[in-house]
């Protein structure tokens, strides 16, 4: 009998970490993309180079966060670029070239913040929608 009800308790207790680290992944958040095909020019808030870069097995990326028009409305986005080569200031205007979203490996850059004594890990940029792109221009 005693078996049976320690055999029953750990599987209670696995059943509740499986639960626990199911809402935990369902709760990793991830950019939402924007579906842009033509080249679209760029006002620079921020941007950060990613001093990692490409490798050849994992899309490491660096961000540009700036306004541009979407459907006639200003929006606010990230522009997600492989190996930014430099680093753009508040209101530079540049031009983005989007190219295809990589599939898989992609080394997100990650901002760690402490809440309520608990320690929360979040992609940085992710408030925003995002485009993989390449800068073609500076204006």
């Amino acid at each position: 009998m005693k078996v049976v009800f320690i055999l029953l308790f750990t599987f209670f207790q696995l059943g509740i970490l499986s639960a626990q680290n199911t809402a935990e992944t369902s709760e990793k958040m991830d950019f939402t993309y924007l579906d842009i095909k033509e080249e679209f020019d760029l006002l620079v808030d921020v941007s950060i180079v990613n001093p990692e870069c490409a490798t050849k097995k994992i899309n490491y990326y660096s961000l540009i966060i700036g306004t541009t028009v979407i459907n006639r409305k200003l929006e606010r986005i990230s522009v997600l670029v492989p190996c930014l080569s430099n680093q753009f200031v508040q209101s530079d205007l540049i031009t983005i070239k989007p190219i295809k979203t990589p599939k898989s490996d992609i080394a997100y850059l990650t901002v760690t913040q402490q809440e309520n004594g608990q320690s929360l890990e979040r992609i940085y940029g992710i408030e925003f929608r995002a485009v993989w792109g390449n800068v073609v221009k500076v204006l």
